[in-house]
């Protein structure tokens, strides 16, 4: 693959990243705030919780260490227990629309900076216990493949 090509495909990247919350929030599920609180399936997550989920861990995972890459030479990036995190911090009471513009905001924020990072940066990298070592472009994808991911949870695939 050519620079060119690289460069585009990661630019249609950092688009998808930042289109996803809008995806999100054009859901019917929204209109109806009962709805929202229901599990998708028996024993599931309700959509308010997906996207309770989708949000933090993009403000507190994923978003960081694509700012850790991006600022530290290979740092150490820490695990996340997004299960225990919400257990103690989900609020069934928060809006969606706030989550929505809260995770929007976070999006935009983390890809303006992958944005403004020399092209270079895509190939800096972290190591995560789980994972390993990874880069700033994998970590991208990752964020963009964990929303889709909820996506299909979310529409009860």
């Amino acid at each position: 693959m050519g620079d060119g090509l690289l460069d585009d495909y990661r630019q249609r990247l950092l688009d998808r990243y930042r289109r996803q919350v809008a995806h999100y929030g054009e859901h019917p599920v929204w209109l109806d705030e009962r709805a929202s609180h229901v599990p998708i399936k028996p024993g599931e997550w309700s959509a308010h919780q997906i996207l309770f989920h989708t949000c933090l861990v993009d403000e507190q995972v994923y978003g960081p260490r694509l700012q850790r890459i991006l600022r530290e030479d290979h740092p150490e990036l820490e695990d996340f227990d997004s299960e225990a995190w919400m257990e103690a911090h989900y609020d069934r009471a928060e809006p969606a629309s706030s989550l929505l513009d809260r995770w929007g905001r976070a999006r935009q924020r983390y890809a303006s900076e992958a944005e403004a990072a020399p092209v270079e940066a895509w190939s800096r990298t972290g190591r995560q216990p789980y994972w390993g070592e990874r880069t700033l472009q994998w970590w991208v994808e990752r964020a963009v493949a964990h929303a889709e991911d909820h996506w299909r949870q979310f529409n009860g695939e």
